[in-house]
């Protein structure tokens, strides 16, 4: 079968820059440019995406400020989501990054203001409500903003292995932590963990799980941080393993997140992921398999199981998670208490209380909801006392 059209989507942000030594600066991105170049991909450029568009999806609070950069990468997301529909494939090289902006955004964290992948996401599922997706995220860091955006949604499996948040940014990807509908899953690799570790995480707990899950499109939002030459992680990563990793899942888009070592991590590792894309009958050799490994993700395995059976057994009740999103860029803290209305006719209702400076409460909607998730949605301000009451339609 002829191999789908392979889109590469450039939006490199260069009059950005968070500060001037910052490592997610636009010198990653010409440096992007450069190896591309040997691979004869034509570069195509977004349109950007106007804040109002971008809040359909995201709440951005009035603090909250957005360059053009922002804009430009959110629409090569939403492109790129776009060219699945046309049955193509697309590589997306845009910046700044964006899988740690959660659902309410204050500001910056881990470099991400807004989030492209869930923007993008969210038009997809808009324009083709039945489709259902895969997500993996292989970047060295959890996905903790898409995992935000994606706890209640049914027709997203979101996976993120990343370096276990005990030691690492953002604290967070435990493997206890499974979304309402069973589409999360968290699976937090040791420090040293190298290419073994990620090779059977995938192998032997994603691809039969993503494959039961029949997705119609197959997400890989990956970067470079987990390589060896990286200093901020410590997986150990070999230049080959995201290639392989892409090989194994033949993602239908790929977005790239970080990566910031420009000496050895991202020259080296960057070429054969592009040519796990665009050169059919490219082949790597695994990493050697261990025991230890596949007794680690068992328990791994088993922690979700238990963590599943437990939501499933007060499924017929409101569901209650507390959680916190640490702006390290400004050294603050969001709080958000949610509560998540289960209804057998329909996806229900999410009610969210947050707090960072002052209090702010929610009532998202998902769409199609049923008449009397509806009616209960209207009452809500009366009934409980909220106000004011941002009554928002869910994105997805």
């Amino acid at each position: 079968m002829k191999q789908k059209e392979l889109n590469l989507i450039w939006s490199p942000g260069q009059d950005y820059i968070i500060h001037r030594r910052h490592p997610e600066s636009p010198d990653r991105m010409e440096l992007f440019k450069k190896i591309i170049q040997d691979f004869e991909l034509k570069l195509q450029t977004p349109l950007p995406l106007g804040r109002s568009e971008i809040e359909k999806v995201q709440f951005l609070s009035p603090e909250t400020e957005l360059d053009p950069a922002h804009q430009m990468a959110a629409g090569a997301v939403k492109m790129g989501c776009a060219k699945l529909l046309e049955n193509q494939r697309a590589l997306i090289l845009a910046r700044p990054p964006a899988h740690h902006s959660p659902r309410l955004s204050y500001g910056t964290r881990g470099f991400c203001t807004i989030n492209n992948d869930a923007i993008g996401i969210a038009h997809l599922l808009k324009t083709r409500p039945g489709l259902r997706l895969v997500v993996i995220d292989t970047d060295a860091h959890h996905g903790d903003g898409n995992e935000d955006f994606f706890f209640y949604e049914p027709r997203v499996k979101h996976f993120s292995l990343h370096q276990d948040g005990q030691t690492i940014f953002p604290g967070t990807g435990f493997p206890e932590v499974t979304g309402v509908f069973n589409n999360i899953y968290n699976i937090p690799l040791p420090p040293g963990a190298g290419d073994s570790f990620l090779y059977q995480a995938v192998t032997e707990l994603i691809m039969p799980e993503a494959e039961n899950f029949s997705p119609d499109f197959i997400i890989h939002v990956t970067g470079f941080d987990g390589h060896r030459a990286d200093y901020l992680s410590a997986l150990n990563y070999s230049d080959q393993i995201l290639a392989l990793i892409s090989l194994i899942i033949k993602p239908d888009l790929t977005i790239i997140e970080g990566g910031y070592d420009l000496e050895f991590a991202l020259p080296l590792s960057f070429p054969p992921l592009v040519k796990s894309l665009t050169q059919p009958g490219y082949s790597i050799s695994p990493p050697p398999y261990s025991g230890k490994i596949s007794r680690r993700l068992e328990e791994i395995k088993r922690i979700r199981e238990e963590s599943s059976r437990e939501l499933e057994e007060n499924k017929d009740g409101p569901l209650q998670r507390n959680i916190s999103f640490f702006y390290d860029e400004a050294f603050f803290a969001e709080e958000r208490e949610e509560t998540f209305y289960p209804c057998s006719k329909c996806r229900g209702l999410i009610h969210i209380r947050s707090t960072c400076f002052s209090s702010r409460e929610f009532l998202y909607i998902p769409r199609g909801n049923c008449p009397q998730c509806e009616k209960k949605a209207e009452n809500w301000p009366k009934e409980k006392g909220a106000i004011p009451l941002l009554i928002r339609d869910d994105p997805f």
